[in-house]
Parts: C-alpha cells; structure tokens; sequence
C-alpha cells in the first residue's frame, strides 16, 4: 500500500480514495513529469549564467498537506485529513521527519518521477493532492499555484503535429520559385526587391520558426490578396491617409474604404482583408487593382 498510514493523523485515506489516486497515477506510465514555474530572468545585463535562471535548489510547501475529505463517513474518522512523505517516526509510530519534494537548478524546473519505484508513485500521489497543483483536482485556488503535471500524451502530439508542419513549411519555402518569393515577400510586407537568395533565407526562416503560421498563409488566399495590396501601395495606384485611416485611388482621390483606428494590423493586412469579405464593391475593387497591376507589368 503506497502512502501508508502513520500515527493517529497522517495517511488516513479512504480506501475509496487511495485507490483512485493509486489508479490514476498508475495510468501515467512509466514516468511522470512535473513543471515548477520558478524561473526568472536574469538581471546580469552580460547574462553570465544564460537568460534564466533557477533556483539552486527549491523547497516545495507546505511539506504537510491538510485538507477536509467532505466524503470521509467512516466512524471514528475525521474529515480534517493531513498527508506527507513520511520518512522516520518514533516508538509509538507517529511521524517525526519529512520527505520534501525538491527541484534543482540543474533540472531546469522540471521534477521527473519514476513509477516503477514505490518512492516515485508515493510522491507523485502526494503532488496530485498537493494544494499548490495547478490543474490538479485538490487545488488550494487562494494559493499561488506553482507547478503542474506535464501532459505527455498531449505533448508529444503537439511536438509531433509541429514537427510535420515544419517539414510541410520547408518544402513549400524551398520549392517556391523566384516570383513566388517576390509574391510572398510583398505579402509579409518585406522589401521584395532585395536579392532572391535573401528573400530565400526569410522565407525559410519563417517556415523553421513558425510553420503553422507560414503554411496557412500559403495555403489561403491572405497571401494573394496582401501582396496585390503591397504591390498596388508601393505602385501609387492606391494610397493610404494614416491621419484619417482612408484608403484612395491616388488617379482621382476617391475613396475606396476606410479602415479602423482601433484595429492593430497594419493597413496592408486591414485593405487585404476587406477585398475578401467586402462584398461585390470589394470584388470591383480588387478586379481593377489585378488590372492596372498588370498593364504596369
């Protein structure tokens, strides 16, 4: 039996509960993973020691979890429960040292336990019961909730769903041709002009450090439409008044629509996206820019 009783007051789980707990912690795996966020910048402007920095060591508390178990009914048994690592007791059986639940510089605020070992499924009991889980089904939410289980599952299909995004990101970046990158340059709003490998280089930087993002603009038509805007700017067929957020045929000064002064995208981004969602005055609009883009070709 893990976390066995000890004295009068420590342990004395419901039979009920300990199984749950047993049964939960089990269905981690071999190993489970704790994240402590206690980490801070440095404030050493050299950054000797790197950006971050961690405690030598850090003392998780309390080292006594006291809670009230509102579905203890056994006679004789009080619903005020306490629970701790017990490491030593007296004669008479009651506790008199503490296991505490530490976590090291060199661990980078990351607790792994091991669950082929009692020691690991005792402790990692212990942190699902722990007021200060942030998460966890027994959180203290007037405490500052300092660590949480690491969902392995769930991260490694997140790695996973990234890393074939990555690869789909870089193939589509490295297959592009000279004009695709020009298009897509104008598109995240870069100078287009510069020398196709440079080009090169940002798009496949974009598609290694952000490949979600990079492959829904080259999926969709956001980049079509951005770069016609870009394009149709730095051509003078339109323009743009910041003072009074209006976007112009700059031949006869007509407006062609007015953006919002509360909306943080650039106005590259904000015309884009009122030539897709305008309507059929947008349509026009957009048919015309394609035109006179063409005939300046």
């Amino acid at each position: 039996m893990y976390l066995e009783q000890a004295g009068t007051q420590f342990n004395r789980l419901r039979p009920e509960m300990r199984q749950k707990l047993e049964e939960k912690v089990l269905s981690f795996g071999k190993q489970v993973r704790y994240k402590f966020n206690i980490v801070k910048d440095n404030p050493d402007p050299t950054k000797h020691n790197g950006d971050k920095l961690y405690p030598n060591v850090y003392t998780l508390d309390p080292c006594v979890i006291e809670w009230t178990d509102k579905e203890e009914k056994r006679t004789g048994e009080s619903r005020g429960k306490k629970l701790a690592l017990v490491i030593e007791t007296n004669e008479k059986g009651d506790p008199i040292r503490f296991k505490k639940v530490q976590v090291f510089a060199r661990d980078k605020g990351i607790l792994t336990l091991n669950l082929e070992t009692d020691e690991g499924v005792q402790t990692a009991i212990y942190m699902e019961l722990h007021p200060k889980h942030n998460g966890g089904e027994y959180a203290d939410k007037a405490k500052n909730q300092v660590f949480s289980r690491i969902d392995e599952v769930a991260t490694a299909k997140n790695a996973r769903t990234e890393r074939t995004a990555r690869v789909k990101a870089l193939n589509a970046a490295q297959s592009m041709s000279d004009a695709d990158l020009v298009t897509f340059a104008d598109a995240m709003q870069w100078d287009s002009t510069e020398e196709m490998e440079v080009l090169r280089n940002k798009a496949e930087e974009l598609a290694d450090t952000d490949p979600i993002f990079f492959n829904d603009l080259v999926e969709g038509k956001a980049i079509e439409y951005k770069a016609l805007v870009k394009q149709a700017l730095d051509r003078n067929l339109i323009g743009y008044d910041p003072a009074e957020f209006k976007v112009f045929w700059v031949s006869n000064n007509t407006v062609i629509t007015i953006t919002s002064p509360a909306n943080s995208k650039s106005e590259v981004d904000q015309i884009a996206e009122y030539l897709q969602v305008g309507g059929a005055k947008a349509d026009e609009v957009y048919k015309k820019i394609k035109s006179l883009l063409k005939a300046k070709s």
